[in-house]
């Protein structure tokens, strides 16, 4: 009875030896395939298959994304960070950039100018530059021509340099000698020309020194360059 007794404690006492050492294995193996994550931002793509096939680890690419800063096919960010432990056959998922993003001046030859002003805020392009020229041909603001041409590639931030119609040149006129003439005859004159006048009363005390209904003061003054919507203004006593 002792022997059998002995013998059944024998082999519980094996029993329990081979259950402790086989969770003793398997935590053992468990920790022999766990491995840290290695440090892939920045590197490319290729370099990155790589680098994770070493490990016993898989790559997951999630998205690519424009980037500035990083290269094209480089690795912008990570998950799990490096460090971390992971078992192998596990993923790592990757973000992969697609380089900078890329901007193409947009055509704006023809285009208001304010149009071609929001189309530029829009894509990014703050800075550029405008000219206005006298044109024949092309009507008020409107975009006769542009540098760098449409389709041109083009950094965020970059510049375009516009040239803007300021429409026909007017007629230009020299502005004649009015003063000390009557009134009547001054604005005749300007009416010939083909020119506007307008006719301003001044104080009783220039009507004592210039006379009744005399032009005392003229602007502009004679000899001045002026256009067809220029008003020509005679200042003469009440």
């Amino acid at each position: 009875m002792n022997r059998f007794l002995k013998g059944i404690g024998i082999f519980l006492t094996l029993i329990v030896i081979g259950i402790v050492s086989a969770f003793a294995v398997i935590a053992l193996l468990l920790r022999q395939e766990e491995v840290r994550v290695p440090d892939l931002t920045g590197q490319d793509i290729i370099t990155v298959i790589e680098v994770v096939g070493q490990h016993g680890l898989q790559l997951k690419v999630d998205r690519r994304e424009p980037n500035q800063a990083i290269p094209r096919d480089a690795v912008v960010s990570q998950a799990p960070p490096p460090g971390t432990g992971l078992k192998k056959g596990r993923a790592v998922h990757v973000v992969v950039s697609q380089g900078p993003s890329e901007l193409l001046a947009p055509r704006l030859i023809g285009e208001q100018y304010r149009k071609a002003e929001i189309l530029l805020r829009q894509g990014g392009l703050l800075s550029f530059d405008v000219a206005r020229v006298w044109s024949e041909t092309v009507e008020r603001d409107l975009v006769i021509a542009q540098d760098p041409p449409a389709g041109t590639p083009l950094e965020k931030g970059g510049g375009v340099s516009l040239l803007v119609s300021l429409g026909k040149k007017g007629r230009l006129y020299v502005t004649p000698s009015l003063v000390g003439k009557k009134t009547e005859t001054a604005a005749r004159l300007v009416d010939r020309m083909g020119l506007q006048h307008r006719i301003v009363s001044l104080s009783s005390s220039t009507q004592q020194q210039a006379g009744d209904r005399v032009v005392v003061r003229q602007k502009p003054a004679a000899g001045y360059p002026l256009t067809a919507d220029t008003v020509v203004e005679l200042m003469v006593g009440k």
